[in-house]
């Protein structure tokens, strides 16, 4: 019994599967219908996969209780190149990884392993895992079969990788270990989506003539007179050079309109509101998607940031307890390794950092100055707690430090 099956026999996702329904029944998956076919979930996850996969993964080793760079591991080369015979770089694992995680709620990754350590990965797809577990909630016995073409495997539990958003609505044991897709939350929102734009997509295909023009005189025209007028008037108006002008005639004539009424354009011009309900569901702010009447951020580099704190910074350390968990414990089984994203780089979070080195000079100023009068050390310790909350143990070492002029 594959996921499909899964979802077609729980009576809590019955609406689920009736939204999507009339898309036909045929590979009926939330990826079919709502990543490859809402230009909008598209867009969002697509942004969210790229801007998670350009940030590097970085390996660092704990000495003396810090963690520090590690220059020499063996995790370095896998991320170097995680799969030779793909050709995959670690962006195109991201990419896949978080991909799937949003759209399925679930990603899955395979090790295969070289003398006993992890050499090479793989990201399998999720719409072809079914979970399989006993009846029993404290021993499970939770194991993966991956089902495609050819390939039929059974995985335990400690061979593969599961990361998943958690999902608290689950009335077995089996669902309890399947993730929550963030489009089965917007599934009302994605559905909308997707008839905006086929009813966007009928109204051009369908509107025919923009309008026409008729005889209001007493005396209809014949049927040559009505092709004469009818040359004569396109070539009068027909054109882009002859946009906003007015039509002279002698003949009591008359234009109709059939353009889109006001109710059609409207429908059209509501294809925003499906989108911020997505970027609501994934904490993102939809003036990143070419929303400009949503003001909530004075600038773009603040919707960055939020969007780093709020959706990838959070993904990120979701991933990296997996992978710590899978990967290097895999190499490193003492638990002294780790590996992480890297956010020196990102010029959206570097205004926060650019901020607190200020700040951390103003109350060194401040303190320097509290050091420097010519009163009591136990004076100048409770002026400087008073002031800047700093422990006492740490007042003592500066005072040792050359902005210390007075020795106590």
């Amino acid at each position: 019994m594959g996921i499909l099956d899964k979802f077609l026999k729980l009576d809590k996702r019955n609406d689920l599967i009736r939204l999507f329904d009339k898309f036909g029944t045929h590979q009926d998956n939330l990826i079919e219908h709502s990543y490859e076919r809402n230009v909008d979930a598209f867009a969002v996850v697509k942004k969210i996969a790229d801007i998670f996969a350009s940030s590097n993964w970085i390996i660092e080793q704990k000495v003396d209780g810090e963690w520090q760079l590690a220059e020499d591991n063996s995790l370095q080369e896998l991320l170097e190149s995680p799969n030779t015979l793909k050709g995959y770089t670690w962006n195109d694992i991201d990419e896949q990884m978080v991909t799937y995680l949003l759209c399925s709620g679930n990603a899955y990754l395979f090790g295969e392993t070289l003398n006993g350590k992890i050499a090479e990965v793989d990201v399998l797809p999720s719409n072809h895992i079914e979970i399989q577990t006993n009846d029993n909630f404290f021993l499970p016995n939770l194991k993966y079969q991956f089902n495609i073409g050819k390939t039929l495997r059974t995985y335990q539990q400690n061979e593969i990788e599961h990361v998943k958003l958690f999902n608290p609505n689950y009335s077995s044991v089996e669902e309890s270990y399947e993730g929550l897709s963030v489009f089965q939350v917007a599934a009302k929102a994605v559905q909308v989506g997707n008839d905006r734009w086929d009813a966007s997509a009928h109204l051009f295909q369908n509107r025919g003539m923009a309008g026409m023009v008729t005889d209001q005189s007493d005396r209809p025209m014949l049927q040559d007179e009505a092709k004469k007028v009818q040359d004569a008037f396109k070539r009068s108006v027909s054109g882009t050079n002859k946009y906003g002008g007015v039509k002279v005639t002698n003949k009591d004539l008359k234009y109709i309109s059939m353009a889109m009424s006001s109710t059609d354009l409207q429908l059209i011009e509501q294809g925003v509101i499906p989108l911020r309900a997505i970027c609501n569901v994934l904490g993102l702010d939809s003036s990143l998607f070419n929303d400009p009447s949503n003001k909530t951020f004075n600038n773009r580099l603040e919707a960055e940031k939020a969007m780093y704190t709020n959706v990838i910074m959070p993904l990120a350390e979701k991933i990296a307890a997996k992978h710590n968990n899978y990967i290097v414990k895999n190499h490193y089984p003492e638990g002294n390794y780790r590996m992480r994203k890297d956010y020196s780089k990102v010029e959206a979070l570097q205004k926060d950092k650019k901020q607190e080195a200020q700040k951390d000079k103003i109350v060194m100023d401040g303190i320097n100055v509290i050091l420097k009068m010519p009163i009591s050390m136990e004076s100048k310790i409770l002026m400087i707690k008073e002031n800047y909350n700093v422990s006492e143990d740490i007042i003592k070492s500066l005072k040792n430090t050359p902005n210390e002029p007075i020795s106590d």
